[in-house]
């Protein structure tokens, strides 16, 4: 139980990830360790003010509307969905060829750090330094923990993630953003979007959690996969517009050949997809026949458009198969 309430607070904190995972204030991204291998942001703030991103808010809520999770909202008075501004996710190796990775989720918003701690320790949560950790179970060395530094900051992950995550704060930040491996990258999106996530794949394939790249089931998913395997870093985001969600990749590669592979694969998973959805959502087709699919120099670069109504049915068709 105890253990389950700290993970509450960290699924919390974390909840917004529904969406793609932005650019903001640079505090949350000055803690991300310089080896991260995953990076990925939510503009929660910019999301609130759009009717179109409203249709996810509406399903968080829907997360946290029962058990322990809203227990705890009721005793802490905190709202993720109105309380928190900004959520970065990030994925670093424990060793340089080590299998082993930690995860650290930082929150910037409106916390009350003292109702917060308060809330936990009285559930159980015990006070290490200036973080809070469940009661340490028989052959767990790997459990979590969740520190408020400040009225405007959450960190949680995993034990060492937190504590690392604190020095860092009190020396200055990390140094991500001038000499992170991924920081360069990370400069190839779009500066407005909403939200973001970058993948160093060539690091990320040799953690056992928290870095793998996802595309879906089936086989055109599986080739997209496969075809992913062989580029060194991904990178995926998407910009709420209010009346159409922008949504953009590209994967980085020095080989031609790789770059051909993953641009046809693309190519391919577009076609088997506007096939999959022609009988159920026949108005996504020409909604996906418009996505552009282009090689440039060390990249291939996927950018299209879904229209508000577009994503409207989408969501009522999902919710109607769900209620069923």
């Amino acid at each position: 139980m105890n253990r389950t309430l700290l993970r509450t607070c960290v699924a919390l904190t974390a909840a917004a990830a529904l969406a793609l995972p932005a650019f903001a204030a640079d505090q949350a991204l000055s803690l991300v360790p310089a080896n991260a291998v995953t990076v990925g942001m939510v503009k929660l703030a910019d999301m609130r003010t759009s009717p179109l991103s409203s249709m996810l808010f509406q399903q968080t809520d829907k997360m946290s509307a029962d058990g322990d999770a809203a227990k705890f909202l009721a005793e802490t008075g905190l709202s993720p969905t109105k309380d928190v501004d900004v959520l970065v996710v990030a994925t670093s190796p424990r060793t340089t060829l080590g299998s082993e990775a930690d995860v650290l989720v930082l929150a910037e918003g409106r916390f009350n750090a003292e109702r917060l701690t308060a809330a936990l320790v009285a559930h159980g949560a015990v006070k290490k330094g200036g973080y809070l950790v469940p009661p340490k179970e028989a052959g767990d060395d790997n459990h979590g923990a969740v520190a408020f530094p400040s009225s405007s900051l959450v960190i949680a992950g995993s034990e060492r993630a937190v504590a690392a995550a604190l020095e860092a704060r009190a020396a200055g930040g990390t140094g991500f953003l001038t000499r992170g491996g991924l920081a360069a990258d990370i400069g190839r999106i779009d500066r407005t979007a909403t939200a973001w996530a970058v993948v160093d794949v060539t690091r990320a394939q040799r953690l056992t959690k928290g870095g793998t790249v996802t595309t879906g089931h089936g086989q055109s998913g599986e080739a997209l996969q496969a075809a992913l395997k062989s580029v060194s870093t991904v990178a995926v985001w998407a910009k709420d517009t209010g009346d159409a969600l922008q949504l953009g990749a590209l994967g980085l590669s020095t080989d031609a050949e790789t770059l051909q592979l993953l641009e046809d694969t693309v190519r391919g998973a577009l076609s088997a997809m506007r096939l999959a959805v022609k009988d159920k959502a026949p108005e996504m087709v020409s909604v996906l026949r418009a996505f552009d699919v282009s090689h440039k120099n060390d990249a291939v670069l996927i950018e299209g458009s879904i229209p508000a109504d577009a994503l409207r049915q989408l969501m009522a068709k999902k919710t109607a198969a769900m209620n069923k």
